[in-house]
């Protein structure tokens, strides 16, 4: 082999390992490579790229609404995304390079001011997530819709719809946008016009499109022109929907216009002369007067006095209760006294109570305070019984008042409604419109006479009505409660059902009071201990009396046991 051939040789092995280390480069994580799909299983598509092994990527990558979109032969570009076992396995990845490619896009549009379209995917809590091919996004409630109009969510869940890009979160690669700010921008054309030629005083036809507490956007087409509350009627109007419903057609005055906002502002009212100038001529204070119930407000009712006026009932001059069960319905028509004309709300207050007698005038000389009634029981709550004695209002006996000496859990095991009791009228709260009543003030409070009813050291004889399993519970005089703990019913240790019965009468020595908790504690085995002491007491003073009539202790022993051998 000549020397030129030998070089010729060396070059081209030179080469080929050149080639052969080339291609089995590691390729480096991020770099963007183009490929052939060769395989495709259940979870990943396989990728020849020129490197030692095919690549994978995740299936899930090349779906579309369910659908796969690629094939095997299909030429694909994706994005190095993970390299293990030493280059053993490349992972490949079309979506995060599709996100890299469509972040781009939405960077662009956000520089340049442009509009992107995006879908939107459900709602969130205060906006709607939104998608713009990979990049995810977020619309605020008050950025979905142009002049307030708001549909239900359900309406825009799915569909695509233009916005402008407000803001980019470069970290996490999404963006805030505004569906309004894009329909405020190509209906800004059509706005300009209407300000150019629209004027002050100008009458103006819309489509009712949305209303709110305060007030009504009103469609007039080019622009959205708002109706306060207080500009639909001459009277006081609570709320719009009194007077207009959604798509209603109304005609109205334009009476603001501001072109540099872009704002209208239009009064359904001032088509007609305020009929208020005449108020003072139609209605004097003291007189009666009447309309027609038109809506409830917080503290009172608004009457149609007649077209253009109207009047005011509050609350408090409904009843001279203030918690009364008067209650009036939209037509309702009352008659009442005209109290007052108030000029600065425009309103004739008038007053039903004023036509009729005041009930507490005569309650207390009826039913004075420590006088006793009787009544039904008209309902029965935690606290206590509802009782109606034939007055304007119910009395209320609380738990509390019933005995002196019981504490009632339950009332429906002792009361049921409809039932006549008699009580005591403790106190008459004309302010808070309360009757306090007491069934158990009827008589003395025993607790306070507790040491001569039952003074300690007394004997008594009560019926068992509980047996526990640490005591027993006695009933004493005057339905107090007695109690006697299991240490205090037998000298030696016993169990209390052992000794007594529900139904059983039981003989014990009054140990003690706890009037708080309304119990008086017994003890038998005192009572037991004082009957023997008592009974060798009178053992021995028998045997006094003997020795006095001539007989002797030895004498009594002696018959006794002459007794026994007998």
């Amino acid at each position: 082999m000549s020397e030129n051939e030998k070089k010729i040789g060396e070059t081209e092995i030179e080469d080929f390992e050149t080639l052969l280390e080339q291609s089995l480069a590691t390729p480096q994580k991020g770099a963007i490579v183009k490929g052939q799909v060769v395989q495709i299983t259940d979870s990943h598509v396989l990728i020849n790229f020129g490197y030692k092994s095919e690549g994978f990527a995740n299936k899930e990558d090349f779906l579309e609404d369910g659908e796969l979109t690629v094939k095997v032969g299909d030429e694909v570009e994706v994005m190095v995304v993970g390299i293990t076992g030493g280059g053993a396995r490349i992972w490949l990845s079309k979506r995060v390079l599709d996100q890299k490619k469509d972040w781009s896009d939405v960077l662009e549009a956000h520089e340049k001011g442009k509009y992107i379209p995006v879908k939107i995917l459900e709602k969130v809590e205060k906006g709607f997530k939104v998608v713009f091919k990979t990049v995810e996004g977020f619309i605020p409630d008050g950025h979905m819709e142009y002049m307030h109009k708001q549909r239900d969510d359900e309406y825009y869940i799915g569909k695509v719809f233009n916005v402008k890009i407000l803001r980019i979160n470069k970290r996490d690669k999404s963006f805030l946008a505004s569906r309004k700010i894009y329909m405020q921008e190509v209906a800004e054309e059509e706005k300009k016009h209407f300000f150019e030629t629209a004027k002050v005083g100008d009458l103006v036809k819309g489509r009712v499109k949305s209303i709110k507490n305060y007030g009504v956007f009103v469609d007039l087409g080019p622009v959205d022109a708002f109706l306060k509350r207080e500009n639909i009627s001459w009277g006081r109007v609570r709320h719009p929907n009194q007077f207009l419903e959604i798509d209603d057609k109304v005609e109205g005055v334009i009476i603001n216009l501001d072109p540099e906002n872009q704002k209208v502002e239009i009064s359904i009212k001032d088509k007609t002369e305020d009929p208020w100038l005449s108020v003072d001529k139609k209605y004097k204070k003291g007189e009666k007067a009447s309309g027609q119930i038109v809506a409830r407000v917080r503290r009172g009712y608004i009457l149609e006095m007649e077209p253009g006026i109207d009047g005011f009932l509050p609350d408090e001059e409904l009843s001279w209760l203030k918690k009364s069960n008067v209650k009036l319905n939209v037509k309702d028509v009352v008659e009442g006294q005209v109290l007052d004309i108030d000029q600065k709300n425009k309103k004739v207050v008038i007053s039903l109570k004023l036509l009729t007698d005041n009930p507490w005038n005569t309650l207390k000389e009826k039913h004075p305070e420590g006088s006793a009634i009787k009544g039904k029981i008209k309902n029965i709550t935690d606290f206590g019984l509802f009782v109606d004695f034939g007055s304007f209002i119910d009395g209320l006996i609380r738990k509390e008042d019933i005995s002196w000496t019981e504490e009632i859990e339950d009332l429906n095991e002792r009361f049921k409604v409809g039932d006549e009791v008699e009580a005591k009228i403790l106190k008459i709260d004309e302010k808070r419109e309360r009757v306090s009543l007491g069934i158990k003030q009827l008589e003395k409070n025993p607790w306070k006479e507790i040491d001569k009813i039952l003074p300690k050291g007394k004997v008594v004889e009560a019926p068992v009505t509980f047996v526990g399993k640490d005591y027993v519970e006695v009933e004493l005089p005057r339905g107090i409660k007695g109690v006697i703990e299991a240490r205090e019913l037998d000298e030696n240790r016993v169990l209390p059902e052992d000794v007594a019965k529900v139904g059983d009468t039981l003989k014990a020595v009054v140990i003690g009071h706890n009037a708080k908790e309304k119990k008086v504690y017994l003890s038998r085995k005192k009572y037991l201990l004082d009957s023997e002491k008592r009974e060798v007491k009178e053992f021995l003073k028998q045997l006094e009396t003997k020795e006095t009539s001539g007989f002797s202790l030895g004498n009594v022993l002696k018959d006794k046991l002459k007794d026994i051998k007998e």
